[in-house]
């Protein structure tokens, strides 16, 4: 199932690999069949509420569902491998604050060729204040000049 690059296929796969009809899945998320079909033909993007639901109900985490979403038009050549650091998540209650900030019009070319990581890097920092963006800054710094010298 992880072949599916964009959200809407990977719903629709998840669906059929469930036997459920679009009529139960919509009747689980409290919305019309029609809605939920826009959903899988990628019409509209399920606001954050509908992707927890979705999750619960194929017992899958938010990840899986937000990565297709979130890199969707990222250029294959530019995605970088996962390192061997466990990957980067966002706490439930953040991932409504970062799906805004990404693709809110003024951000939309910022994200657009960055990796997963890359854009919680982004997000993150860009919440922080001046002090704070210097100390990390020096701290990358550090650590680029101590893996440097290696």
């Amino acid at each position: 199932m992880s072949n599916e690059k964009n959200l809407g296929q990977y719903l629709k796969k998840l669906r059929n690999s469930y036997n459920y009809s679009q009529e139960f899945v919509a009747s689980h998320l409290n919305i019309t069949r029609q809605t939920y079909s826009h959903y899988e033909t990628g019409r509209i993007t399920p606001p954050t509420n509908s992707l927890y639901n979705l999750a619960r109900l194929y017992g899958i985490s938010t990840e899986k569902l937000m990565e297709r979403i979130v890199t969707y038009n990222i250029n294959d050549d530019f995605v970088r491998k996962p390192s061997t650091y466990e990957s980067t998540s966002i706490q439930q209650d953040d991932l409504s604050s970062f799906l805004e900030y990404i693709n809110a019009p003024e951000n939309t070319k910022k994200f657009k060729l960055l990796n997963h990581n890359e854009k919680f890097f982004l997000y993150y920092y860009d919440q922080l204040d001046r002090r704070n963006q210097e100390d990390i800054l020096a701290f990358m710094k550090i650590k680029y000049l101590n893996e440097r010298r290696g």
